[in-house]
């Protein structure tokens, strides 16, 4: 009966973890038109990949935008499969590769736990409504079979989409600070490369070329690290 209680309380922590941002931005929405015409505009800009698009929004909205552009990875992670990497690019134009890096690597990071402590609560059939049964299956075996490692290592290669390990996590008994270190840390090799990257969008021939390098680098090491873990877990 202890047990079955203590399950329950923190099956409405988890919801209101997930719920309280979400509310909080529903009311905001509601009662500002202000802050409803700019993230609206900066969300239609993000759908639309208009990149001059967004940092000409960021730059008009000067300091703020980084809550501007926190909000947009939540968006990003809940409502349309939009590559957070517009994102981070965005925040690297407005406050340098560096600072924009780090901005980039804690929203994602929240909105990451935001996903998470949403599936906890709710259950797979709430999770269902994101990812497709095939998809949640792989990721599902995956982490069953290698813990906060596959958090890490799905962090680190830049081909595989993160939502759905978010989501599918918070259905597993993964503990969410575990969840939140592998997260953060997995993250942090893509998001300083991205952010860089995002330096060389205006000479293009720069672009391309370190971004295939980015892309082949990243991939390298996690893979790397994917055939570490799987050695680790057969000895």
């Amino acid at each position: 009966m202890h047990d079955r209680r203590a399950t329950r309380t923190h099956v409405w922590i988890a919801r209101g973890i997930g719920l309280a941002p979400l509310a909080a931005l529903a009311i905001a929405w509601l009662v500002s038109p202000a802050l409803r015409a700019t993230l609206g505009e900066g969300v239609a800009r993000l759908v639309a990949g208009d990149l001059d698009g967004l940092r000409a929004w960021g730059t008009e909205l000067g300091p703020r935008a980084a809550a501007f552009t926190a909000l947009l990875m939540l968006v990003q992670a809940l409502a349309a499969p939009i590559p957070a990497v517009l994102i981070t690019w965005t925040n690297a134009w407005l406050f340098g590769p560096f600072v924009g890096a780090w901005l980039s690597i804690g929203s994602a990071t929240a909105a990451a736990l935001v996903c998470f402590a949403l599936a906890r609560g709710f259950g797979a059939p709430w999770v269902a409504r994101f990812v497709p049964a095939a998809r949640r299956e792989r990721a599902e075996r995956f982490l069953a079979e290698h813990g906060a490692a596959a958090v890490l290592v799905a962090r680190l290669l830049p081909f595989v989409p993160f939502d759905p390990v978010s989501f599918v996590a918070g259905l597993s008994s993964l503990r969410a600070s575990t969840f939140a270190w592998a997260t953060f840390v997995g993250q942090l090799p893509a998001g300083f490369a991205y952010s860089y990257l995002g330096a060389e969008l205006t000479s293009p021939a720069r672009f391309v070329l370190f971004g295939a390098c980015t892309f082949a680098a990243l991939a390298v090491v996690g893979l790397a690290a994917a055939r570490a873990v799987q050695r680790r877990r057969s000895t």
